[in-house]
């Protein structure tokens, strides 16, 4: 089951960062400036966050099992369409439903290690997960580049699709909610017990709790900051920047920019596994990693000579593992902050506004770039890619001291009324 749902969740981490490897054909083939392209991009993250909301209710109340099948088959007809795509519109459409169908993957998969596991574990799975998604990451880079020179970025799509939707059908059959659907005593007290009061707690009662609390609201003002500047650069601009500014070759870009999600995947097995083993202060923990990436994005500011290149491997490997190493800190402090009975939609909309973030900042970035350019072109200079770093720099600035805001407090019951 754990293996299947990995399996799910390495391919919402492919998808997410694939547009970085085919943003050139995309322009060239669909004939699209780099404001179309980053709307392209984006689709994925603005329905990916607004069905966060839904997906954590659904998980809560009619059980992830149900979730994950369903939703994982709709991302499937979505790279379908994309592979097929004859225009940007139909593009658009196709990716949007590839983000709203991979929605269903990553809570889901949290409900379920909650049911499953202990809560001591919690961070440890999350960092698990971490991992497969840098693995997915990893192959959005080098081996997804090779696939699109053996395929085409269509033909590459359209067998994504077609396997997505074979393990669609496979999650249904083996992916279950607890053990006690398996036949097998419950793991502790907690997951024994059935939704119960959690079904009876409506969509608004979750929502005005979970925004009441200001530690969330930080918390989610944080990672809207530094997953949308993180993963629009991974996503989307990373590979042509390594291309445009060191005068890297598609291939040999894809290769450095491995780096990124190898060190995302250590980053989140180990931070995960480390803050559960030894009771790491998380917050400060959390702190000392964004203080590490603000110091990167400034950096990277000041290279611009070719001969830098080989700098920019080890660089996006710190990215990566910074990046990778505090999602499972934001994760474990959102369910600190509330009860099991609202993990689900707890941990839904502080993913959804992460990824909303993304959405926003992907066209975002391709505005600030035709403002740079004079013409639309496929390719710009260092300067343009300036203006980016700087926008980065400054949001996780801001992440930064919203975090140090931050103050931990237990978990209450919440009533149904």
């Amino acid at each position: 089951m754990i293996i299947i749902i990995a399996v799910l969740y390495f391919f919402v981490c492919l998808h997410r960062h694939s547009p970085t490897v085919v943003a050139r054909d995309l322009t060239l083939s669909l004939h699209i400036n780099a404001v179309t392209l980053g709307i392209i991009a984006s689709s994925y993250f603005y329905l990916y966050a607004a069905m966060q909301p839904i997906v954590g209710f659904l998980a809560d109340t009619k059980g992830p099992r149900k979730v994950m099948p369903v939703f994982f088959f709709i991302s499937a007809a979505g790279s379908l369409i994309f592979g097929l795509a004859p225009n940007a519109i139909t593009a658009v459409f196709g990716r949007a439903l590839v983000g709203a169908g991979l929605a269903g993957i990553f809570v889901s998969a949290l409900k379920i290690f909650s049911r499953w596991y202990p809560a001591s574990q919690f961070a440890s799975l999350t960092g698990v997960m971490v991992t497969i998604g840098g693995l997915g990451g990893l192959a959005a880079s080098a081996p997804l580049t090779y696939l699109v020179v053996l395929l085409g970025w269509r033909g590459s799509f359209v067998a994504i699709g077609i396997f997505s939707a074979a393990m669609a059908f496979l999650a249904w059959i083996v992916v279950r909610d607890s053990p006690i659907e398996k036949g097998w005593p419950a793991i502790y007290n907690e997951v024994s017990s059935p939704v119960g009061d959690g079904e009876k707690i409506s969509l608004l009662r979750r929502m005005v709790t979970v925004f009441g609390d200001l530690n969330f609201c930080l918390i989610c003002l944080s990672v809207f900051l530094i997953y949308g500047a993180a993963l629009s650069f991974q996503g989307l601009w990373a590979v042509p920047y390594l291309m445009d500014v060191f005068g890297a070759d598609k291939v040999r870009a894809g290769l450095l920019f491995m780096a990124w999600p190898l060190g995302f995947g250590i980053g989140g097995l180990a931070l995960g596994y480390l803050s559960d083993r030894f009771n790491l202060n998380r917050k400060n923990t959390l702190l000392a990693g964004l203080a590490l990436s603000s110091l990167q994005w400034l950096l990277l500011i000041f290279l611009k000579e070719r001969e830098y290149l080989f700098i920019t491997a080890p660089l996006f490997f710190l990215f990566g593992l910074t990046a990778g190493g505090v999602l499972p800190l934001y994760f474990s402090m959102t369910r600190d902050l509330f009860p099991l009975q609202l993990m689900g939609t707890s941990t839904g909309l502080m993913n959804g506004i992460s990824f909303l973030g993304t959405a926003v900042y992907m066209p975002l970035t391709g505005s600030l770039f035709r403002t740079a350019e004079s013409v639309p072109s496929a390719s710009y200079n260092f300067e343009a890619y300036r203006m980016l770093l700087i926008v980065f720099l400054a949001s996780y600035s801001v992440a930064f001291i919203a975090m140090l805001l931050y103050s931990n407090h237990k978990a209450s019951p919440v009533s149904p009324t």
